[in-house]
């Protein structure tokens, strides 16, 4: 006995029809009727896609490809989440081609006040620093940090809103379930215990070059705004921040020297009317949050800053030998939870080495505090 179908059943199975457009699939989500009766403005190219569309998303071959396609989110744990539901970003939802279907890999939900950093996939070390700095001031602002998890400005963002406790979403231009870039292990791991992994392609799909300027437009869309920290002329973070101005989204830059070509990109937008970006006051001005306190208590500047470095020379002291991160929890009497971002960031800094299973070990970058006796 078949089950019967549901809404969110016949949304998948037109979102994964090939050749439309999500502007052809959001029509055909609103059609009535299982034949044409579209709406008579149609163009006769536009009712033959319609018609087609509705054809081979009833087939029984689209019916077994949701079928695998929903066993291949089972096997990870992911969820698909379709347009119109409580768990679709509601800012998206507001994108006149968002897609009908989101495969969404992760523990973070939907919600809270999405700011997008985006730039260069070959930054300068100065470029990826701002960039980990102004991600995790956001993330202690209750910001969720969305960005690509591309190479450089990318990662950085995830890096730094992840070492501040924070969340932060990765949307990708292939499945969630394919590594990309190679070296994104993990990254990908430590967004997936904080944040989540998002597409709209279904799991599987590779990262074609056509797929990431089509994946740009949800990366503004999910955002109430977007930063470009650093940018050459030609760059993907631009197409972003074209389609984030498109949207209504607040578009933001960080300066650069007029002379450098890495933020070539990141001026222009500044000449052409984005709000100027030095700091995270900046962004919480531009989007209305000013007011905003700390979400994720920092304490008293200095005081917490001294907690911060006391556990790092207790974990350094600890890691004479390789030891595994239950262990470093047990003996330090710090929870897991809480031990974590302390070890994220400790790894940015390259003063630890995370290896498999969870083990951690010092790094020669340890410096004199790894020397103090055990």
């Amino acid at each position: 006995m078949t089950r019967e179908q549901t809404p969110a059943d016949i949304l998948l199975r037109i979102s994964l029809v090939e050749g439309f457009t999500a502007g052809h699939l959001v029509r055909l989500a609103e059609a009535r009727d299982r034949a044409p009766g579209f709406p008579e403005d149609a163009s006769p190219r536009g009712r033959l896609l319609l018609e087609k569309g509705v054809e081979a998303a009833l087939s029984s071959e689209a019916a077994e490809r949701a079928h695998e396609v929903r066993k291949a989110c089972a096997r990870i744990g992911a969820q698909i989440v379709t347009l119109g539901s409580d768990e679709y970003p509601s800012l998206l939802a507001l994108v006149p081609d968002a897609p009908l279907v989101l495969f969404w890999w992760g523990s973070l939900r939907a919600g809270g006040d999405p700011v997008a950093v985006v730039g260069s996939r070959a930054p300068t070390a100065a470029g990826k620093e701002f960039t980990r700095g102004l991600s995790a001031d956001l993330a202690l602002k209750g910001i969720t940090v969305v960005s690509g998890m591309a190479r450089g400005i990318d990662a950085a963002a995830h890096e730094g809103a992840l070492s501040a406790a924070g969340e932060t979403i990765a949307v990708l231009g292939c499945g969630v379930d394919v590594l990309y870039p190679p070296e994104a292990g993990r990254l990908r791991e430590n967004i997936l215990c904080r944040g989540a992994v998002v597409s709209e392609y279904p799991p599987g799909t590779k990262p074609l070059p056509h797929r990431f300027p089509a994946r740009n437009r949800l990366i503004s869309g999910v955002a109430r705004g977007v930063v470009v920290t650093e940018a050459p002329a030609r760059s993907g973070a631009l197409i972003t921040a074209r389609l984030a101005l498109e949207q209504g989204r607040e578009v933001m830059a960080v300066p650069g020297s007029p002379v450098f070509p890495h933020t070539e990109g990141s001026n222009r937008l500044l000449q052409e009317g984005a709000t100027m970006v030095t700091g995270v006051a900046d962004v919480l001005m531009a989007l209305g949050l000013a007011g905003r306190g700390w979400a994720s208590s920092p304490g008293a500047g200095v005081g917490e800053k001294e907690k911060e470095c006391d556990l790092e020379r207790r974990i350094l002291r600890f890691l004479s030998a390789e030891r595994h991160v239950n262990d470093i929890a047990v003996s330090l009497n710090v929870p897991v939870p809480e031990l974590f971002p302390r070890l994220l960031d400790m790894e940015f800094q390259k003063m630890i080495q995370r290896g498999r299973g969870d083990y951690y070990r010092k790094t020669s970058k340890s410096g004199t505090p790894a020397r103090e006796g055990v």
